[in-house]
């Protein structure tokens, strides 16, 4: 008899064999059995018990907590995917599906699956859940909301919310908001699409009420950093207290979930007090994650974002932070963090305060710095480029190879760079989505092959050491994804070929760099 049934598809639902950054997995393409081998190795099965999920997304518990405090405990249910069936019955009002990337338009998507000519899991799993639906369900007198950060895709593909009679998509921040709003949506009050635009005030974010993919908690919304190509920027700065992050943590470690992550959007933006320069409040910082290490049972915390520039500002945070998260040379400290682009050019044009205290020139020293003081730390981070941001020039592009050759030159290096393509969102919205097939040039070219190439290396040389599977499994995956990685080389230098371009090999064949 539950009235309102939240749900995602298994790309978020699945924990990656707790492979750190794992996640990333789910945007391979679902074409191929190379990479349909990794895939079901590698996600692991989402658990639940009779039908109702055990962890589930940030996103869905948000909006779940927010629901209880208006229709009580036993009208809401979080449910697995694949039992969907146990709960929605013809007293069912709303079946509401969190999305990140349900149509494989996301950035990291768009590039491994070379601009969309393949599709990703995510866009996979989405689809074969909603045709789910649809098949059982032909007659339902329910409503069927989409929401969550991957909303912003129906825009651009509207046939799809069409096909499957979706009758609204909410984008913006409803947690404060979703109860009074489903009432309203139930009652047929609301338009097709809905646009939340204003913020959630600290004091109305509800608590969760289940345990977290990766034992997340949200420690702050927003970042400040004023990046063009990103969503997060346009998002007001609120930071949690301690109290309310604490309470979030245990309910995670009940569930056996003692591997915090603290979810940021940069971890050093944490109470920022200093926003001329940026410079870290240290000291709020240290407290937050002792705050988060004292609750009983936590046995390790990991930052989930944080930028380059405040780790070369204040290299003695990042190593405090190491120190009282109990991270290690046995507990790497994965953490994303973009570089975005090696052309000091755009650096100055689209994200000036990325790397503050430091200007615009002096991005590559920022980087090779920000790099060193990580992996010193025991920090591995998983950094994002862009290619084909507007404006970009093939100059621009052999920056970024070059900045990245120098990183691999770094001793005892330890990074991975997601090549991605530039998607329209934040303050470029209204730019166009970057074509890789028919946009590709040499430059654009070697920086995917890069790129690769180091992926390939690191999962070559640490994937077995760095994350936590039980051995037998642990030895099964590093040997897939070796053999996934390398046919994806594979591909790309034959797709290399076929197109005519060279690859640049920095030991033979340098590419200057300008100054």
């Amino acid at each position: 008899m539950t009235k309102i049934v939240l749900t995602a598809d298994r790309t978020l639902m699945c924990d990656y064999n707790n492979i750190p950054l794992g996640s990333f997995f789910s945007c391979i393409p679902a074409d191929h059995w190379a990479s349909q081998t990794v895939f079901k190795i590698i996600s692991g099965n989402p658990p639940h018990r009779n039908g109702v999920a055990v962890f589930a997304p940030y996103a869905i518990r948000k909006i779940e907590g927010g629901l209880i405090l208006k229709y009580g405990r036993d009208n809401v249910v979080v449910a697995h995917p694949d039992h969907l069936d146990k709960f929605i019955t013809s007293d069912t009002k709303v079946v509401g599906i969190t999305v990140m990337d349900p149509l494989g338009l996301g950035p990291v998507s768009m590039s491994f699956t070379y601009g969309g000519m393949f599709t990703s899991y995510t866009k996979y799993m989405f689809l074969k859940l909603m045709d789910s639906i649809r098949s059982k369900y032909k007659d339902r007198n329910f409503k069927l909301i989409v929401g969550g950060p991957g909303a912003w895709q129906f825009e651009y593909r509207p046939e799809i919310a069409e096909k499957y009679n979706i009758d609204n998509i909410v984008s913006g921040e409803i947690d404060h908001i979703v109860g009074d709003l489903f009432e309203k949506i139930i009652e047929g009050s609301m338009p097709h699409r809905i646009e939340e635009k204003s913020f959630a005030p600290l004091e109305q974010i509800p608590l969760i009420q289940g345990a977290v993919m990766e034992g997340m908690v949200e420690t702050m919304r927003g970042c400040g950093r004023g990046c063009q190509f990103c969503e997060v920027t346009l998002r007001k700065l609120r930071y949690m207290d301690h109290d309310f992050i604490k309470k979030e943590v245990a309910i995670n470690v009940k569930e056996g979930k003692t591997d915090i992550h603290a979810h940021s959007d940069d971890i050093f933006v944490y109470k920022l007090e200093d926003y001329k320069d940026m410079m870290p409040n240290s000291d709020a910082i240290r407290d937050l994650f002792k705050a988060i290490m004292s609750v009983p049972g936590v046995t390790h915390t990991n930052p989930t974002h944080g930028t380059l520039a405040a780790a070369l500002a204040d290299p003695l945070l990042v190593k405090d932070i190491t120190t009282i998260v109990k991270g290690g040379p046995d507990q790497w400290i994965g953490v994303q963090t973009g570089l975005e682009t090696g052309s000091t050019r755009l650096v100055e044009k689209i994200m000036p305060r990325k790397l503050r205290p430091y200007r615009p020139e002096e991005w590559r020293e920022v980087v090779m710095g920000g790099l060193k003081t990580f992996n010193a730390n025991y920090w591995y981070p998983a950094m994002t480029a862009i290619v084909g941001l507007p404006g970009e020039t093939p100059e621009d592009v052999w920056d970024t190879v070059t900045l990245m050759d120098q990183m691999e030159k770094l001793p005892n290096n330890h990074f991975i760079v997601a090549p991605l393509t530039f998607v329209p969102i934040g303050a470029l919205k209204n730019k166009e989505f970057f074509n890789l097939d028919e946009m590709i040039d040499e430059s654009r070219f070697n920086f995917m092959y890069r790129c690769w190439k180091h992926i390939t290396l690191e999962i070559d040389s640490n994937l077995g050491s760095i994350h936590k599977a039980p051995p037998a499994i642990r030895a099964v995956m590093t040997v897939v994804a070796k053999l996934g990685s390398k046919y994806t080389m594979r591909h790309i230098e034959k797709y290399g070929k076929e197109k005519g371009f060279s690859i640049r090999h920095p030991e033979s064949d340098p590419i200057p760099i300008r100054i």
